[in-house]
């Protein structure tokens, strides 16, 4: 079993259901009726990479109280290494939706509640690094970011639900309590996409909780020597 979760066959998973939600969102499923047509296609990577950068932040905040709990640096290493992630999937998203904007509504860049809430998002998250990197003693370091996390997150369900509260917007509401308003075929290829990227993240998680882990050795080994 352990062999199915380690981090080179969470690759190797990622990847067979990427290229399979690619190959059903262009062959499978449908064009979409609307204005877009085939621009349409982006968005079944474009919305489960936005909902996987949420999810690193999620996994970040959930860790963050961790650590203020338990005082235990693997959750302030998890919550970083989520963080990092998490923002680099943020930036996928700003690259596939400016290129789907400028196919859908004509523009690279509106400043509608989605775009500017998730925008804010990211800010947010890179002021939590700025602030671990002028901060040096570890623990401290921690407990800042720590703090600096679960009020950033404040930021990721207003991003969520911002088409939902605020339905003037130009990002239409997919998935809601009444359905996924997508047909069977849209949504297959959506969910495979969607557990394609979530595995990604979490093969990404767990090669990066490595590396963190080799610098702590490291760092303990030059520790050590130097007396």
């Amino acid at each position: 079993m352990k062999q199915f979760v380690s981090a080179p066959a969470l690759f190797v998973e990622a990847g067979i259901c990427l290229v399979a939600g690619l190959l059903l969102a262009f062959l499978y499923a449908p064009v979409d009726a609307s204005s877009m047509g085939f621009s349409q296609k982006i968005f079944f990577y474009h919305a489960p990479i936005a909902e996987t950068a949420l999810v690193a932040f999620g996994i970040a905040f959930v860790a963050a109280i961790a650590y203020l709990r338990t005082q235990n640096l693997k959750w302030d290493r998890l919550g970083l290494v989520c963080v990092r992630l998490g923002l680099l999937f943020s930036l996928m998203v700003m690259i596939t939706g400016m290129i789907w904007g400028k196919a859908a509504w004509g523009v690279w860049w509106a400043w509608e509640p989605r775009l500017t809430t998730f925008l804010l998002v990211c800010f947010l998250y890179i002021a939590y690094l700025v602030l671990r990197s002028v901060v040096e003693e570890e623990q401290r370091r921690a407990t800042y970011a720590a703090v600096f996390a679960i009020i950033a997150f404040i930021d990721v369900p207003m991003t969520f639900f911002a088409t939902r509260f605020l339905p003037e917007g130009l990002h239409p509401v997919v998935i809601s309590a009444g359905g996924s308003g997508m047909e069977g075929s849209m949504l297959v290829s959506f969910l495979i996409s969607m557990l394609g990227m979530t595995l990604l993240l979490v093969a990404l998680i767990r090669r990066d909780l490595t590396v963190e882990d080799l610098k702590d050795r490291v760092a303990d080994l030059k520790h050590t020597i130097g007396g």
